[in-house]
């Protein structure tokens, strides 16, 4: 029953939403993360803001604290961008700017 509780309460973002939650945290704003994957700006804000909502966070900072607890993303104080993605095929991979 614990197991199950976790499960539930863990948020599970789609990758697109991973993608566009990394650019985020380096500070890009829509328009900037649109140009760089190819979709519109608006679909970003979407994105953004369905991530925001699983991960319940009251802002685009607090998301990313969010994510961070979560184990979304991990920091790394010995990297100058600092964030690096959790990733299931290699452990962790650097964002690429």
């Amino acid at each position: 029953m614990g197991q199950l509780l976790t499960l539930i309460n863990d948020p599970m973002l789609t990758n697109r939403e991973i993608e566009i939650l990394e650019y985020v945290t380096l500070g890009l704003s829509a328009k900037e993360v649109a140009r760089h994957i190819d979709i519109s700006p608006r679909t970003v804000d979407r994105h953004v803001e369905s991530a925001r909502l699983k991960l319940r966070a009251r802002n685009r900072t607090h998301m990313v604290a969010c994510a961070v607890k979560a184990g979304l993303l991990t920091v790394n104080s010995n990297d100058d961008r600092g964030i690096f993605r959790m990733s299931s095929d290699d452990g962790l991979a650097t964002i690429e700017s």
